[in-house]
């Protein structure tokens, strides 16, 4: 009987081995053989990135400050599109699917954008591991790492990372299979710099907590004030507390509730035992938290006004975007194809947050000019599509013209540009009035003659 459950202990071990993450992202890759050196930076013998290890998450105001980042920084939407002479058009591709709705079969899109935009705001670096199918070498998924350290290394003049995990395990691959993005980019070549210039106030913030923790248990605890009059030992005032709580504040030997005494104790019952907050103190941790993180408590609250989520779009959104945009096309396409216009965008929906009257105006302006389709124009009202030929019609007013029809329309010639009256190709054109035969009859027996 032992022995069978030892061997379904093992089989049971085997199955979760292959089904965990580790196998399933790095599994099935080989890993470059060969002797590693360390890569040397330029101004910097930090080679190794260790995320930051002070308690920062835990406390409120930076998991709040990240939080406000990483949730509106996931509403981003990736596209496959390609760049011509003939301007931008959508590649449909299957990366867009991917990207945009499961990234791997353990993530939304949504919460894949979420957990790099916290890792990029609490680490100042992002890491993202792409999976590519064998048999055709299309994007078939993409993974976040967290790691516990990135070490760089060297063979060949080739630049590797060996990726660290807190369970022990670790995978090395070429750093161009990863994909990156960094904040705070200043004083290491290849990483984001660390936060150790926020863990001044991270301390502060820890103290605080603890003070108000112990403060507002201890009370919690008091029930009154004692005075005794006349001066006594330590050892007499504990003995006079002891005797005051035994005589007065025990259902025993105080059954109706009410306390007496003489000229010897002043007893103040304590009713109101709310924990004053140091109103200064606080403000000061979270303005300092916030400053950090590029946000504020508008938009931590989400009470922001259209020009504050379009100041913190601008500030910190739109340039996250960038990046990503930036290194997902590095990333997934060769230099061939990119150099056929492929790229990943990443953009978010500007008008999401702002007022009736400034959807209505940038809705007006985008049909004038032709540049919008019926659905754009219901998704800016966050209203359903019309969907078919219908919702993919652009709508553009009569009172703007065609560049190339310019001439013609304002001159009322054909066939392009005039020179004396003449056609391009030589040819005699014929200048229309727009005076009618009426109009001129009309002029001539005013002034006494006759119209021909």
């Amino acid at each position: 009987m032992s022995g069978i459950t030892t061997t379904i202990c093992i089989t049971w071990g085997e199955n979760l081995e292959k089904r965990g993450l580790f196998k399933n992202i790095f599994g099935n890759k080989k890993e470059p053989g060969g002797t590693f050196e360390q890569f040397r930076l330029l101004n910097s013998w930090q080679t190794t990135f260790t995320p930051f290890s002070g308690n920062a998450w835990e406390v409120a105001a930076v998991r709040a400050a990240a939080d406000s980042f990483a949730r509106n920084a996931a509403k981003i939407t990736a596209r496959h599109i390609r760049r011509g002479d003939d301007g931008i058009t959508n590649a449909n591709s299957h990366i867009d699917r991917i990207l945009q709705f499961r990234p791997n079969p353990y993530m939304t899109a949504y919460a894949f954008y979420y957990r790099v935009a916290a890792n990029f705001k609490l680490t100042n670096n992002a890491f993202m591991y792409p999976i590519y199918d064998p048999t055709n070498g299309k994007l078939k998924e993409v993974y976040p790492i967290n790691a516990s350290a990135i070490e760089l290394l060297q063979k060949n003049d080739t630049l590797y990372t060996r990726i660290r995990f807190s369970t022990g395990k670790s995978y090395i691959c070429e750093y161009s299979d990863l994909i990156h993005v960094k904040g705070h980019y200043y004083d290491n070549d290849i990483f984001g710099s660390n936060n150790k210039a926020l863990m001044p106030v991270l301390k502060t913030a820890h103290t605080f907590n603890q003070s108000m923790s112990k403060f507002a248990e201890l009370v919690s605890v008091i029930r009154g004030i004692l005075k005794v009059q006349d001066s006594t030992k330590d050892t007499d005032l504990k003995q006079r507390r002891d005797e005051f709580v035994r005589d007065n504040l025990t259902e025993e030997n105080n059954g109706s509730g009410i306390v007496v005494t003489d000229r010897k104790y002043d007893y103040t019952n304590l009713d109101n035992k709310s924990t004053p907050i140091p109103k200064g103190q606080l403000d000061y941790i979270k303005t300092e938290i916030y400053d950090y993180f590029g946000t504020n408590e508008h938009i931590i609250q989400n009470k922001f006004t259209e020009d504050e989520w379009n100041a913190f779009y601008e500030g910190s959104i739109e340039p996250f975007a960038i990046q990503m945009s930036q290194a997902f096309t590095n990333a997934l396409f060769t230099e061939k194809e990119r150099g056929f216009g492929n790229e990943i965008l990443f953009e978010a929906n500007r008008l999401q947050y702002a007022s009736v009257s400034t959807k209505v105006s940038a809705a007006q302006f985008l049909t004038n000019i032709g540049a919008a389709t019926l659905d754009q124009i219901l998704e800016i009202f966050n209203m359903a599509p019309i969907g078919g030929e219908e919702g993919a019609r652009r709508v553009q007013t009569l009172n703007m013209v065609n560049s190339l029809k310019a001439d013609e329309y304002q001159l009322g010639t054909k066939g392009g540009n005039t020179n004396d009256g003449k056609e391009t190709d030589g040819e005699e054109t014929a200048v229309q009035s727009n005076d009618t035969d009426e109009d001129r009859k009309a002029e001539a027996r005013a002034k006494g003659g006759q119209a021909e």
